[in-house]
């Protein structure tokens, strides 16, 4: 063998480890890639589930705070209604100790005659010009 086939010979040998080499890189970088795709997509569902979780426990707060709020209405109401109740029972004892006050002083229900009744012109006032009569 001459010195030129020697070279000839190895040069070959080196393009086809060369070419191998490359393949092998080529195969490694496509493994890469989609290793990486894999990555990126499980990160991606990993946010969507996050998000979405996000989304409906804002939702359910929203919701909880519509109904706060409509339970506070519906206090509000109860109490101002509890409040007129105990208002009319305080009303009702103070009116039951000034009748039996009054009757305890002699004084009655008006009769018949006692009654006076007065018309008013469509005016918001009124003077009194004379003595209201006794009877």
């Amino acid at each position: 063998m001459t010195e030129e086939e020697i070279d000839a010979y190895y040069r070959e040998r080196r393009e086809e480890a060369l070419k191998r080499y490359y393949a092998i890189q080529a195969n490694r970088a496509i493994r890469e890639d989609r290793g990486r795709l894999i990555r990126l997509v499980i990160i991606m569902i990993t946010t969507l589930v996050v998000c979405t979780v996000f989304l409906k426990l804002n939702f359910q707060v929203q919701q909880q705070i519509y109904h706060v709020s409509v339970l506070q209405k519906e206090i509000d109401a109860l109490r101002l209604a509890n409040e007129d109740a105990q208002k009319r029972i305080d009303d009702a004892k103070n009116l039951h100790e000034v009748r039996e006050r009054a009757i305890s002083l002699g004084m009655g229900y008006p009769k018949e005659g006692n009654v006076i009744y007065y018309s008013v012109d469509d005016t918001d006032y009124m003077f009194q010009t004379g003595d209201i009569p006794q009877s």
